[in-house]
């Protein structure tokens, strides 16, 4: 049963990176619902989701005529053992609605729905007997599809098919990944090249794979520069993974001075590795991909996950609002492309942990000292492909939140710098380990900068 909270209202709707347990207190107050109606504000092509907490198992349905309307139930998972402080710590035990499954009218709790549209338009949300008048005010602004500006790695095998043989599941949720600004794909030796070329259409940086030693790296670069040759698209690749140590870093060394004797470099082939600048690396590194970048680096970089305070998090009972953040400190800190490791990490194999059973027991990776709850999972197996989920679905607020503030900056670079510094005034290797996010946890102060986003690009039309 939920918990009883007093002066707790009956009914909240909440934005897709708000987060709560079942059985948390909501909020007194929506930037969404006053208690009678319901505003919803939008700029063209944006997709903008609502959370309905409703406290009881009635259905729930929102019509919009003229919007697009996607209504999803949600399916919780249990939080046994809260994230580590590896993570950045933990919101606590409990179920946290996460998995949506599309649904004409969802009965739990909370519903969810997600809306685009063209025009304004008004309607009705109906929750049971209940029924509240809904205004969408469409801005005018207009956003474009989303350019893949995150790759979620994931193993080929977890969707039954190969690096050379995509299976009709991972075509399937390689779309939906797509549809949200993320580009999900596994890192791929240059022979997979023609089955997942169409598939990576689109996508300006390619993850590759290349051989451990100096001559297999460079016949492997060589093979990747030929296959995307005239596509305007470049590949990457990370032979070795977080190096530690002179040893480990002299090998780096040693293989991104073989891909550079190759060819390789910025515009053909980056030599990338998850790590910090150290001496040892010299000028050899085409692509730093390490949490601490700082807004003073002058070297290419980008960034991977995310720990509070340097970023939010994915786990399922991080704080919010999580991943959202990842667009607003990509734009700031100019980061091409953030890593998320991984996205489907339904068998913890690199700790032997046997398959994910999230209604059980969220736990993903578990390497004794550390474990995180759905960390490398950001959607959920299903028949004939994957589902997305409430922190997905947060990630694409934040590329979208992003994809406005590009917007905002050419209207108004002021106004908008510095609203951006105002949200995220510290982050990735800006912000001090052990330090409090510098971010809001708020949903409402997160709308009501996107809200003044839209009003600031507003200025060009």
């Amino acid at each position: 049963m939920p918990a009883c909270h007093r002066d707790e209202p009956e009914l909240q709707i909440l934005g897709e990176s708000a987060r709560l347990r079942v059985g948390d207190a909501l909020p007194p107050e929506s930037p969404y619902f006053d208690g009678s109606r319901v505003a919803l504000v939008a700029a063209r092509g944006e997709t903008i989701g609502i959370q309905v907490w409703h406290r009881d198992a009635a259905p729930v349905t929102l019509e919009l005529p003229g919007a697009q309307v996607e209504a999803f139930e949600t399916r919780a998972y249990r939080v046994v053992r809260p994230s580590t402080a590896m993570y950045g710590g933990s919101h606590g035990a409990g179920l946290y609605p996460d998995g949506l499954v599309a649904a004409h009218a969802p009965a739990t709790d909370p519903a969810y729905f997600e809306i685009a549209a063209d025009a304004s338009t008004t309607g009705v949300l109906a929750v049971g007997a209940r029924r509240f008048p809904v205004t969408l005010t469409v801005a005018p602004v207009e956003l474009r599809p989303l350019p893949p500006a995150v790759w979620a790695y994931y193993d080929a095998r977890e969707l039954g098919g190969s690096n050379t043989a995509p299976s009709a599941a991972e075509r399937a949720c390689i779309a939906m990944f797509r549809a949200r600004g993320v580009l999900l794909s596994p890192d791929l030796p240059a022979r997979a090249w023609p089955a997942r070329r169409e598939l990576l259409a689109g996508a300006p940086f390619v993850p590759a794979v290349i051989g451990a030693t100096p001559a297999q790296a460079r016949d492997d670069v060589r093979a990747w520069i030929a296959a995307t040759a005239g596509t305007g698209q470049v590949p990457f690749a990370i032979p070795i993974d977080e190096p530690h140590g002179v040893a480990a870093r002299a090998n780096v060394r040693m293989l991104a001075d073989a891909a550079h004797d190759a060819g390789g470099g910025p515009g053909r082939f980056l030599f990338a590795v998850t790590d910090d600048p150290h001496a040892e690396y010299g000028d050899a590194i085409d692509l730093y991909i390490a949490p601490h970048a700082r807004a003073s680096d002058r070297f290419m970089r980008w960034t991977y996950n995310g720990t509070p305070p340097h970023a939010g998090s994915m786990v399922l009972d991080a704080e919010a609002p999580g991943t959202r953040t990842w667009g607003w400190i990509a734009w700031r800190w100019h980061i091409a492309v953030w890593y998320a490791w991984d996205a489907l990490y339904w068998h913890d194999r690199h700790n032997r942990r046997g398959a994910l059973d999230p209604d059980f027991d969220a736990t993903s990776f578990d390497s004794g000292d550390d474990h995180g709850n759905l960390d490398g999972v950001l959607a959920m197996a299903a028949p004939g492909g994957c589902l997305p989920t409430l922190r997905l679905a947060a990630l694409r607020r934040g590329l979208e939140d992003r994809a406005l503030l590009e917007l905002a900056a050419r209207c108004a670079p002021d106004d908008t710098a510095e609203l951006a510094a105002r949200m995220v005034p510290r982050a990735l290797g800006d912000a001090p380990d052990g330090a409090a996010p510098a971010w809001p946890a708020d949903d409402a102060a997160w709308e009501a900068a996107r809200r003044q986003l839209l009003d600031l690009a507003a200025r060009c039309y």
